[in-house]
């Protein structure tokens, strides 16, 4: 039983999707519904997949997906040692070396917005800011966050008639 890098990010799942599961009993029956017929599979999936990553070494061979890993992986030590002969330009490339770190900071981001504003505002604007960081022309972002956020919209508050979480600053500001 080894813990590997890909044990870690099976663990996150695991945790994430605990922690999901524990904040949408707080909810009423009708707003759980969704969160837990999505969370408790994931939940299941992922601890099966993070009992995979802790069993036995493989004995032969790679797989297509190892072999990508192992070649992101060199590619990343690569940049390390590049980028610490390169002297100031080496802050930069280890935080580029980090992506587990930037997917745990998105996923926290959009975790704390929810929170702090409620699915129809962070859906979006996380939709904006996600495609805008990687590059993404401000009418493709836009367009995406607009049309992601009126699916949404149609979806579960028109035709499901779910009262989706509203966020804290909202309730505070309405004054329940």
């Amino acid at each position: 039983m080894t813990f590997r890098s890909k044990s870690f990010f099976s663990l996150f799942y695991v945790l994430f999707f605990f922690i999901v599961i524990i904040g949408a009993l707080g909810y009423n029956s009708k707003a759980r519904l969704i969160p837990l017929v999505v969370a408790l599979p994931c939940l299941g999936l992922s601890m099966i997949q993070f009992a995979l990553d802790l069993g036995k070494e493989k004995k032969r061979g790679r797989s297509i997906e190892d072999d990508l890993f192992h070649g992101v992986m060199e590619k990343m030590i690569h940049q390390e040692v590049v980028a610490d002969d390169e002297g100031k330009k080496g802050k930069k490339r280890r935080w580029e070396a980090m992506p587990f770190f930037r997917i745990i900071g998105w996923l926290l981001f959009f975790y704390v917005s929810v929170y702090l504003f409620g699915f129809l505002i962070t859906i979006p604007l996380f939709t904006i800011l996600f495609m805008r960081s990687k590059g993404e022309r401000w009418i493709l972002s836009l367009s995406c966050g607009a049309g992601l956020w009126l699916t949404i919209y149609l979806a579960f508050v028109v035709a499901a008639r779910i009262s989706l979480h509203e966020g804290l600053v909202f309730r505070l500001l309405g004054g329940e």
